[in-house]
């Protein structure tokens, strides 16, 4: 069994498809861009705003940074309000931390943002920690991110004759989009595919998930 659980929030935790895409529609409205692109809404869930915005929608410099806080503008003003964690997730996770789990949120969401979802549905009463980059990432990879995870970990422990690497020996990334199992995979984690959140199966299964969750509930059964 593994000790060490982090896992994505978006698609993972919690459901926030409405949440997410209403913030990116207002923030595309107020910049005069209208889409009705499915596929290209589905992808904007899960990497960071700086790749979804420039990317998928081809925003640079100032145009970029004024999409971003358009987005934090509706987000933080109530959006992230839109976002219902998934059924049958808050009973795993107290579960597993019952059984001597640490567990910890490993999000790209800015720290700040990813606490105040946090405080929202109280998942202090089963996470150790919430991990998010100080300011907005640039990229999607999220094998930082993991790495404080796992130094957090260590901290948490306090024994300091641990390292990174016998952490992630211990460790399991869970997450909806193929950054989560990427990072985890090149770090060397065990990797959890949560299906039920926004990827395919073919995309979890093409970056390496080690096993797809179905339902929250199949986490703690492979885990």
């Amino acid at each position: 069994m593994k000790k060490y659980i982090y896992l994505d929030l978006d698609g993972t935790i919690t459901e926030s498809a409405v949440a997410i895409l209403s913030s990116a529609e207002y923030a595309l409205k107020k910049l005069g861009i209208e889409d009705d692109d499915p596929e290209k809404k589905r992808a904007f869930i899960g990497p960071p705003l700086t790749v979804g915005f420039g990317e998928l929608y081809g925003l640079s410099g100032e145009a970029l940074e004024q999409a971003i806080r358009y987005y934090r503008e509706y987000y933080v003003g109530g959006g992230y309000k839109n976002a219902p964690l998934y059924d049958g997730i808050e009973e795993t996770l107290l579960s597993l931390k019952s059984k001597g789990c640490i567990l910890m949120m490993v999000t790209s969401k800015p720290k700040y943002i990813a606490e105040m979802v946090a405080a929202h549905h109280r998942m202090e009463r089963y996470l150790s920690a919430v991990i998010g980059p100080v300011e907005e990432k640039t990229k999607a990879g999220k094998e930082d991110l993991i790495e404080e995870a796992a130094k957090e970990t260590i901290r948490i422990l306090g024994d300091d004759s641990l390292t990174v690497s016998d952490i992630y020996r211990d460790a399991v990334m869970i997450g909806d989009r193929r950054y989560d199992i990427e990072a985890a995979k090149n770090l060397g984690l065990l990797a959890i595919g949560a299906l039920y959140g926004y990827g395919t199966r073919e995309e979890l299964e093409l970056a390496g998930a080690d096993y797809i969750a179905e339902t929250p509930a199949d986490i703690e059964a492979w885990i």
